[in-house]
């Protein structure tokens, strides 16, 4: 089973009752690298959710939101894809791929693609330390966060190599080769 929305819902009402609202605030914030979701996404599936019985609401809670807290069925259903089953390993990185076609613009442009992606990477990795600086060794929830951040972390900085490396690399490409590209369209 690939890795969906509803698995995603499951593990945050699992450590703690949370309304949609509170679920947006984390796919913003600690979820903002593994995992995004709309708003118009989350809804319709907390309530399938509930319609399951995997989650029930607690009552209304302060400024009208409705916590959702995980029933022994959802914990159960969490449990089984943790144990049972085998991630989701496809990819697709648009960058990547991106990378592949850079032949087909001149050098400035190539380097200047690789930059952004280099910043915006670097940004994400300043990101995703200062949210592993604000855990808490002693919550279990909390150390198992840090098993994904630190994934994250290693991913990010070797993205960062890579671009750092890619900007070296196509400086030294030769101005002809947007001409020959040109004359293969």
């Amino acid at each position: 089973m690939p890795v969906s929305l509803r698995m995603a819902l499951l593990t945050l009402i699992a450590e703690t009752p949370r309304s949609g609202y509170d679920i947006g605030r984390e796919f913003d914030g600690i979820l903002t690298f593994v995992w995004h979701a709309k708003p118009t996404q989350v809804y319709p599936e907390l309530r399938r959710l509930a319609e399951e019985e995997l989650i029930r609401e607690q009552g209304e809670g302060p400024r009208r939101r409705r916590p959702y807290e995980i029933t022994e069925r959802g914990l159960d259903e969490l449990r089984d894809w943790l144990t049972t089953t085998s991630a989701d390993r496809s990819q697709r990185n648009e960058v990547v791929l991106r990378s592949f076609g850079l032949w087909l613009v001149d050098r400035e442009q190539s380097e200047a693609f690789l930059r952004e992606e280099l910043e915006f990477h670097r940004a994400r990795l300043r990101g995703m330390r200062a949210l592993q600086a604000r855990l808490d060794p002693e919550r279990p929830a909390d150390r198992a966060a840090m098993l994904g951040l630190e994934a994250g972390v290693r991913r990010l900085e070797a993205v960062v190599s890579w671009a750092e490396w890619a900007i070296d690399y196509v400086r030294t490409w030769p101005d002809t080769d947007t001409k020959q590209a040109s004359e293969h369209g």
